[in-house]
């Protein structure tokens, strides 16, 4: 079973996912490339994030 401290660190990591896709598809309606580059990488990032704890952390669900 997952500890508090554990489904917590998973969840902000599937938060800031989620929170960076949002940004960047702002960010491409405003036509803002480089910083829509930027919140790319960052998505991108927080994807490798979030599977990495799902993958140390297996007994979390991701919910």
């Amino acid at each position: 079973m997952a500890t508090k401290q554990q489904k917590s660190a998973v969840n902000m990591a599937k938060f800031i996912q989620n929170q960076s896709l949002l940004l960047l598809e702002k960010l491409n309606e405003l036509e803002s490339d480089s910083e829509a580059d930027l919140c790319e990488k960052l998505h991108e990032d927080a994807e490798v994030l979030y599977r990495r704890l799902l993958t140390a952390f297996p007994e979390n669900d991701g919910e």
